[in-house]
């Protein structure tokens, strides 16, 4: 997706295929995207998310799956190493948690610290103006907590550890770095 380029600007062993469509001057293309267009095969499937993504070409099986991301060249400001960074909304849970909760979540990890929630501006939060600039809050707070898939998988990239909702053992991104707090709402 288009809207997910902006992490080329931070890796250099790939670039993203834009206009989706040209496949000029590819000899490969790798498309592990299961939203929307492989959702419910996904869901139909025995495999768990990494096994199911990285199964979408021969050579996943073999392939080391930590994600590697150059860090951000963005300055954020100073206080956020005293916050915690909380995206409280997400697309792939089997069972979708009220964004309060998640940040009620965040605020125990919090203990007394500020917290600050991200997401998307559909969802009535404050979005980044780029991902990068996500990567950067990421790389730089204090703590993240993620109910997302997406954002534990930047955060595995970014951070020696971070807290995790778990959602269910199918639709989750696991981590040995992930401290995972089971859902209790």
């Amino acid at each position: 997706m288009a809207e997910y380029h902006g992490l080329f600007a931070m890796v250099d062993y790939c670039k993203p295929l834009y206009p989706q469509n040209d496949h000029s001057g590819f000899h490969r293309i790798i498309n592990l995207q299961i939203w929307p267009d492989l959702h419910e095969d996904f869901c139909a499937s025995p495999l768990g998310w990494s096994d199911y993504v990285y199964g979408l070409f021969p050579e996943g099986k073999d392939i080391d799956r930590q994600i590697v991301l150059n860090s951000p060249a963005i300055v954020t400001p100073p206080e956020l190493r005293s916050w915690v960074l909380c995206f409280p909304t997400g697309y792939s849970q089997d069972k979708k948690i009220d964004p309060r909760d998640v940040i009620a979540a965040a605020h125990q990890v919090a203990n007394g610290r500020p917290v600050l929630c991200a997401g998307k501006a559909a969802h009535g939060m404050a979005e980044f103006e780029s991902i990068e600039y996500m990567c950067a809050y990421i790389r730089d707070a204090n703590e993240v907590v993620t109910i997302n898939t997406s954002t534990s998988i930047l955060a595995s990239a970014l951070r020696k550890s971070w807290v995790h909702i778990a959602d269910s053992p199918k639709h989750d991104f696991t981590h040995p770095n992930q401290r995972r707090v089971e859902r209790k709402f």
